[in-house]
């Protein structure tokens, strides 16, 4: 349970540390924009470990106290449907990255609509695990 938590705070803490920094590029001067910029693809790793420890220590969690997945209840199928969209946009977003630092706008255009997404499913997936295992 340690690990989980830990990787939902990393993962957590990704999105809002990105946030806050989307704001203070978006108001600095072009020559600090570029520095600012070099923050959100090195926290975007930090979530993706925060991330691979949900699912690692999730698996493990399900498979120990649960036998499986098949005893849980409807809750955590929209849990883990959250859990699964998420994963897709971060490693969609992670594909997206390299072309964004490379100037392509659309990319980076994508990027921040993507970005938008994670947090409800996020909340959604703490949502679900709480009325499941709460």
């Amino acid at each position: 349970m340690v690990v989980h938590f830990l990787g939902l705070a990393l993962g957590l803490s990704t999105g809002f540390a990105n946030m806050v920094m989307a704001g203070l590029i978006a108001k600095a001067a072009p020559n600090e924009q570029a520095v600012l910029g070099r923050f959100p693809p090195a926290m975007a790793k930090v979530g993706a470990i925060g991330l691979a420890l949900l699912w690692a220590s999730g698996l493990a969690i399900v498979r120990t106290r649960y036998g499986g997945f098949s005893v849980l209840p409807r809750p955590f199928i929209v849990k883990l449907t959250a859990v699964v969209l998420l994963t897709i946009i971060v490693a969609y977003i992670h594909v997206l990255m390299p072309r964004a630092q490379r100037g392509d706008a659309a990319a980076a255009a994508r990027i921040r609509m993507l970005g938008m997404m994670t947090g409800p499913l996020a909340i959604i997936a703490i949502i679900f695990a709480v009325i499941t295992f709460g």
